[in-house]
């Protein structure tokens, strides 16, 4: 018997507990401020499970993000649904203020993550010269993806692939002077990059993140009107850092721009124009508008 008792006090104790916990991080009730759907989850492409009118009191059972799950008001007609989601925007609170979610979360504070990126930007050479007396200029758009994964602490590790390709004509070298010639010479440089870095994620929406690692840089010359001609091919190590802020659309997708310099010593200036400029460094600087999408 005593145990008995104890163990249904225990349990009294648990349910008063969780349920004030519960309540401490969900708002009781919402007001609808418009006409809204509401949908079987808690997503924009969800099936719509009805409509509720504005000014109906609903209770929140439950929160994720930018989602509310509400009860089904009371009503004469049955409404065929008795829980769904609708999105924070649709709602005021009890005070007449609009709802928010958690901006936090939505950001990806404070949660494991797995997330695809693509990029896409310009990347201005450190050796400025001599690609500009190849290209015709030093500033090539770059193009590039890969995945990430992020710790709950801010901790990120990476891995991506980018790719600059240009076409300007070939040149030759004799003694101090520089000639070209009529022949079309296309650049590409391809690098495989490996990045580690924090993303500091907090209440707001916009998250500053910052990051450096190692790559390795495929650099090739080839001339396309000389199909007999074998491409030139080099391979060399790098090194980089990067900085950039990404902004939360929805819980599984953000955007951001970035900044990235990077440095390929002793990858150049041993022969022809390189030389000629004394430019060593394959890297540069590069400037990217990014996509991410991941959960």
């Amino acid at each position: 018997m005593y145990r008995t008792r104890c163990s249904a006090a225990a349990a009294l104790l648990a349910s008063l507990f969780f349920s004030s916990s519960s309540q401490a991080q969900t708002q009781t009730t919402v007001i609808a401020a418009r006409t809204s759907v509401v949908l079987e989850a808690p997503r924009g492409d969800s099936v719509t499970l009805g409509e509720v009118p504005p000014g109906a009191i609903l209770e929140v059972l439950e929160v994720d993000g930018d989602w509310y799950r509400v009860s089904a008001p009371a009503s004469e007609e049955p409404l065929g649904w008795e829980s769904g989601w609708m999105h924070v925007d649709a709602f005021l609170l009890p005070d007449g203020e609009r709802a928010a979610g958690d901006p936090g979360d939505a950001a990806g504070g404070g949660r494991f993550m797995v997330r695809g990126f693509g990029y896409a930007g310009g990347l201005l050479f450190s050796a400025s010269d001599s690609f500009e007396t190849i290209l015709g200029n030093t500033f090539n758009t770059v193009f590039g993806g890969g995945g990430q994964v992020v710790f709950p602490n801010g901790v990120f590790a990476q891995a991506s692939i980018d790719r600059t390709r240009s076409t300007g004509t070939r040149a030759f070298v004799s003694g101090s002077q520089v000639f070209t010639l009529d022949i079309p010479n296309q650049v590409t440089v391809t690098p495989i990059l490996v990045t580690g870095g924090y993303r500091s994620a907090g209440s707001s929406r916009v998250v500053p993140y910052f990051g450096g690692g190692i790559g390795w840089y495929s650099l090739e010359e080839s001339s396309p009107s000389l199909p007999a001609t074998e491409p030139i091919t080099s391979r060399h190590t790098g090194y980089h850092v990067l900085g950039g802020a990404e902004f939360a659309l929805a819980r599984w997708i953000w955007i951001g721009g970035e900044v990235q310099w990077a440095t390929v010593p002793k990858a150049l200036g041993d022969t022809g124009i390189s030389a000629v400029f004394d430019e060593t460094d394959l890297g540069g600087t590069s400037f990217r508008f990014k996509i991410m999408v991941g959960y």
